[in-house]
C-alpha cells in the first residue's frame, strides 16, 4: 500500500540524491580540467585521479550494500551521503594536487552508499510492476546532471573568480564549481532526515509493528489524518521471503559479509546474479567508459575539417595535438565552450533515452527494452567503421555509448524484483562494484590498445554488446520474477 503523495517526496529525495551522486562522478573532469594549472594536471595525473574515485567504489561498495541491509536504507543514505559531502566540500579547500587525490578517493569510498541505497530505498516503496518504471525515472538525473554541470562551468569559468586566502593559495571557480555541485545532495539530506525506513527492510529484520507505523503514516497523507489503516480493513502486514531467524554472528566483520553474501551465490539466485554481474559489466564498461568521448569527438569535429570515419578522425585529431605545444598554458586550464556545449549535448542524449524508456515501458517488457536498446548499441558501433559524416558519426557513436548507460537501471530492477529484501543492498552493491571495475578495464583497455588498433578498440566494445544481448535473452520474465517474488 503506498500513497501518491509520499511517494512523491520520497521520489524527489532519491532523485536530487542521484543528482548529487552524477554530480560527483561526471563532474570531476570539469573540476579537474579547470585545475590543471593550480595543481599542474597533465594526462598521468589525470588517470590517477580518475582511476582513485572509481576504485575507492569498488573496494566500499560491498561493505555499504552489507551495511544497508544491516542497519536500514534510510540511515546509510544519511549517514553516507553527510559523509560524501563533508570530504567533497573539504576536496574544494585542498591546496596542492596529492591532498585533493586523497579527498577524491575519500568521496568515492562514501558516494557509493547513496548510489547504491537510493535505489533500493525507493523500489521497496514502490509495487513490483511500477518499479522499472519509477526507477527509470530516477535516471532522468543523470541527464539532467551532465547538462547542469557544463551549464553552471560555462556560467561561473568566464567570471575568473579568484579570492587570494593567502600566498599562493587562491579560492577559483573550480573550487566553487565543486560546491555547487553540492546543493542537490544538501536538498536530499534535509528531505531524507524527515523521510521514514523502507517498510520491507522492517518487515525483512522481523519488525511488523514499525513497518505498520509507516504505512500508517503513508495512509494519512493519502487519506486524511483520522484515516487508518484498520479503518481501511487492514490489521497487519507481512512480506514472503523473510529473513530467517539464525543471523551470523561472527566477531569478524569479513567473515560477517562473506557468510552473509554467500547465498546470493547459491540455488536459484546463482544464475541470476552471474547473468546480471556480466551484462552490468559490459554496460558500465561502455557507457561510463565510452560516454566520456563524445564531448571529445565534437572537439575533434570542430578541430578536423576533414569527413574522416571515426578511427581515422582520432588518429588526425592525436597527431595534431601532439605536434602542438604540451606545456601547460593558459589555454590548457580552461574548458573551451565547444568541449562544454558538447558535454551538453551529451546530457540531452542521456535524458532523451530515458525518457524514451519510459514511453516504451508503457507497451514493452524491461526485457525486451534492453534487448532492443543493446542491439541498437551493436549496429551503430558497427556503422562507425564505415561512416564519415559528422553528424551522422557523433549520432552512431552517442547510440553506441548512451543506450548501456541508460539502461544501467532498468537492468538493477530485474535483480532487486529477484534478490529477497534482506540481501538485496548486497546484491545491489556486488553488481555496482562489478560495473565500476567494468569502468576501469575499459579505460585500460582503451589506454592501451587506441593507438596500437583503434578498430580494435571500438569493435571490441560492439562484440562485449553482442554478447549481452545473448545474456539479455537469458533474464527472468516478469511471469517468472512474479512468481519468485511470492515464494
Amino acid at each position: 500500500m503506498t500513497c501518491l503523495m509520499h511517494l512523491l517526496i520520497i521520489f524527489f529525495s532519491c532523485a536530487t540524491q542521484q543528482m548529487y551522486v552524477a554530480n560527483e562522478q561526471f563532474g570531476l573532469g570539469l573540476v579537474s580540467v579547470a585545475a590543471s594549472c593550480d595543481f599542474a594536471i597533465d594526462d598521468h595525473r589525470m588517470a590517477w585521479l580518475i582511476s582513485a574515485v572509481f576504485v575507492a567504489q569498488v573496494c566500499s561498495s560491498h561493505y555499504m550494500g552489507y551495511k544497508s541491509d544491516e542497519i536500514g536504507r534510510r540511515k546509510l543514505l544519511v549517514i553516507s551521503s553527510a559523509l560524501s559531502m563533508i570530504a567533497s566540500f573539504i576536496s574544494s579547500l585542498m591546496p596542492d594536487f596529492w591532498s585533493f587525490l586523497v579527498m577524491r578517493f575519500i568521496v568515492g569510498c562514501f558516494l557509493t552508499g547513496p548510489g547504491m541505497a537510493l535505489v533500493t530505498y525507493m523500489s521497496e516503496f514502490t509495487k513490483v510492476a511500477l518499479r522499472p518504471t519509477v526507477v527509470n525515472f530516477i535516471s532522468y538525473s543523470v541527464g539532467v546532471s551532465m547538462i547542469y554541470m557544463p551549464l553552471m562551468a560555462m556560467w561561473l569559468f568566464p567570471l575568473k573568480f579568484e579570492a587570494k586566502i593567502w600566498e599562493g593559495y587562491n579560492f577559483t571557480s573550480w573550487r566553487v564549481l565543486i560546491l555547487i555541485n553540492l546543493l542537490p545532495g544538501v536538498l536530499s539530506w534535509i528531505a531524507f532526515l524527515i523521510m521514514p525506513e523502507s517498510p520491507k527492510y522492517l518487515l525483512s529484520i522481523n519488525q511488523p509493528a514499525k513497518a505498520l507505523e509507516v504505512l500508517e503514516m503513508c495512509c494519512r497523507y493519502n487519506k486524511g489524518k483520522d484515516v487508518t489503516l484498520k479503518s481501511l480493513g487492514f490489521e497487519s502486514v507481512s512480506q514472503p521471503r523473510l529473513r530467517g531467524d539464525s543471523v551470523t554472528q561472527h566477531k569478524f566483520l569479513l567473515a560477517r559479509m562473506w557468510y552473509e553474501t554467500v547465498p546470493l551465490f547459491q540455488g536459484i539466485y546463482l544464475n541470476y546474479m552471474l547473468l546480471i554481474l556480466v551484462i552490468l559489466y559490459i554496460f558500465f564498461a561502455t557507457g561510463f567508459g565510452l560516454t566520456v568521448w563524445v564531448p571529445r569527438i565534437v572537439n575533434m569535429e570542430h578541430t578536423v575539417e576533414e569527413e574522416l570515419i571515426l578511427c581515422d578522425l582520432v588518429e588526425v585529431a592525436e597527431a595534431a595535438e601532439e605536434a602542438a605545444n604540451n606545456t601547460l598554458s593558459e589555454s590548457k586550464c580552461t574548458i573551451s565552450r565547444t568541449l562544454l556545449l558538447g558535454s551538453i549535448f551529451n546530457g540531452c542524449s542521456c535524458l532523451g533515452m530515458s525518457i524514451l524508456i519510459s514511453l516504451l515501458l508503457l507497451c514493452l517488457r524491461r526485457k525486451v527494452i534492453l534487448l532492443l536498446f543493446t542491439i541498437f548499441a551493436v549496429l551503430a558501433g558497427f556503422l562507425l567503421n564505415f561512416i564519415i559524416t559528422p553528424v551522422v558519426l557523433l549520432s552512431l557513436f552517442i547510440f553506441l555509448s548512451v543506450p548501456p548507460l541508460c539502461s544501467l537501471r532498468l537492468t538493477i530492477t530485474v535483480l532487486i524484483d529477484v534478490i529477497p529484501t534482506h540481501m538485496r543492498s548486497k546484491a545491489v552493491a556486488l553488481a555496482m562494484m562489478f560495473g565500476r571495475i567494468g569502468v576501469l578495464t575499459a579505460s585500460l583497455f582503451v589506454g592501451y590498445t587506441l593507438k596500437w588498433n583503434c578498430f580494435v578498440t571500438f569493435n571490441s566494445f560492439v562484440l562485449a554488446l553482442l554478447i549481452c544481448c545473448v545474456l539479455i535473452t537469458r533474464l527472468p520474465s516478469e511471469k517468472d520474477i512474479v512468481r519468485l517474488s511470492n515464494k
